[in-house]
């Protein structure tokens, strides 16, 4: 395929050689919105390069979300060439978004930066001519590679490409100096061991070695940043084994900064097929499974997560210490409450029964057990949306005369279990259900809910 013919900006100083193949099919994807980027900034004079992780995605056949651009135009310049489509999103570090028609585009002008002492950030940064230099201060090998579009050229001084071949994540020069400059790298790092369905990537040694000897360099980088990396690991494939890594090479203790230690059992749970499809929040769950949802929480909150997020994920944390009962009608009830949840709770409950998991209530069931409520669980209505009450406060009002205030409350959650439960579908059934219930005596809080556990 034809890759797009643009005008040629300014030569990058260092050599290239022509683009792969699956480089030159992705060229020939590109947006409208991009090539006209890249022409505007040719046509003004300018050296205009896509850049990282864009580029790794096209070598391993992948289409990459974000695409960046990075250019000799100084954010300044950039914002004159753009006007009203430019936006300072970044301007101190040199990026101004550019606004198309269908997506945004990043673009970062060339920069020479000083050391960064406080492990986040550089002290000084000064703007640029050289790619050479700007691919020098990336993180890894891989993510250390440009295209030029107009004369479809790859440039790769560290070898990135080889390394993608064998599977390696290898640090830009000195592994050490690049996780002293950002230690938010050491995250990132676990992160690309998980590239695919094989086996782990290699951590190439001296990055090793880096990644464990500047551990403690994490506290230094803001705890969202640090959940925004361990996020993108738990909402990959097969996480599991990158958490099992990072916890022997005392890591993963600076992001879960308050649970010790996590069952190295759940790790490999995390990984079964059966469990691919769980959610950010199921997985948060079932890894933290063995402690109290209090402490859950807790350290959800510790990692400034979303409020959102720590109701959903405490609540589905709260049901995995319970099964239903082994009837239709409690079966309904589980599933009305957790909706498509209900089969990953039984899932993940039938995973932990062949590993030694000490869940946070102490329910252990048996793989017969479990095996006899799927099988009666797949005889009930699948799991929907929550079916509303049939009825309301005015109609049992109108049936009881007295019945008032919290007590007519508990009545109507009674009745809706009961529909749950039996499956009722009219007014009369709810009226002849209604007509059995002792509701004119006890204490309301016992009566049953649609609810569980």
């Amino acid at each position: 395929m034809e890759g797009p013919t643009l005008t040629q900006g300014l030569l990058a100083d260092l050599d290239g050689e022509p683009c792969p193949p699956l480089v030159i099919r992705w060229l020939a994807t590109l947006e409208d919105d991009l090539l006209t980027l890249l022409e505007t900034l040719a046509d003004d004079g300018h050296g205009a390069w896509l850049v990282g992780g864009c580029v790794r995605d096209a070598l391993m056949g992948t289409r990459s979300t974000d695409v960046d651009v990075c250019t000799t135009a100084t954010p300044e310049r950039l914002l004159m060439l753009f006007g009203e489509r430019a936006v300072p999103t970044g301007i101190e570090f040199g990026t101004v978004t550019v606004k198309g028609q269908r997506r945004h585009f990043e673009v970062t002008t060339l920069r020479t930066e000083s050391l960064y002492r406080d492990g986040r950030r550089p002290e000084r940064v000064e703007w640029g001519t050289s790619l050479k230099e700007d691919l020098s201060r990336r993180d890894f090998t891989f993510n250390s590679m440009a295209v030029d579009v107009a004369r479809r050229l790859m440039y790769d001084p560290y070898n990135g490409l080889n390394d993608l071949h064998a599977r390696t994540v290898r640090a830009v020069g000195d592994a050490g100096l690049r996780c002293e400059e950002d230690a938010l790298r050491i995250l990132r790092a676990y992160r690309f061991m998980r590239r695919d369905e094989g086996p782990l990537w290699t951590m190439e040694a001296s990055l090793h070695s880096a990644v464990v000897n500047h551990s403690g360099r994490l506290n230094m980088v803001a705890i969202e940043r640090r959940w925004t990396e361990l996020q993108k690991i738990m909402s990959g494939l097969r996480p599991g084994a990158v958490l099992e890594r990072m916890q022997d090479d005392g890591v993963l203790r600076f992001v879960f900064t308050n649970v010790a230690v996590v069952n190295p059992e759940l790790f490999q749970i995390l990984d079964l097929a059966t469990l691919n499809k769980t959610t950010l929040q199921q997985r948060l769950a079932l890894l933290m499974c063995e402690h109290e949802t209090k402490a859950v929480v807790s350290q959800l909150q510790a990692l400034r997560t979303s409020k959102e997020l720590q109701r959903t994920t405490a609540l589905f944390h709260e049901q995995l210490g319970a099964l239903p009962d082994m009837s239709k009608g409690a079966l309904r009830v589980f599933n009305h409450v957790m909706g498509s949840a209900a089969e990953h709770h039984l899932a993940v409950h039938e995973a932990m029964a062949n590993y030694s998991v000490n869940l946070h209530s102490g329910l252990r069931p048996t793989n017969e057990m479990l095996r006899q409520l799927r099988d009666l669980w797949g005889q009930v209505e699948p799991a929907g949306d929550p079916q509303p009450c049939l009825v309301d406060g005015h109609w049992i009002m109108a049936r009881t005369g007295d019945v008032e205030g919290i007590r007519l409350g508990r009545l109507k959650e009674w009745l809706h279990r009961i529909q749950i439960e039996e499956n009722l579908t009219s007014t009369a059934e709810m009226e002849a259900a209604l007509s059995r219930l002792p509701y004119e005596h006890g204490e309301v809080e016992a009566w049953p809910r649609p609810s569980f556990p």
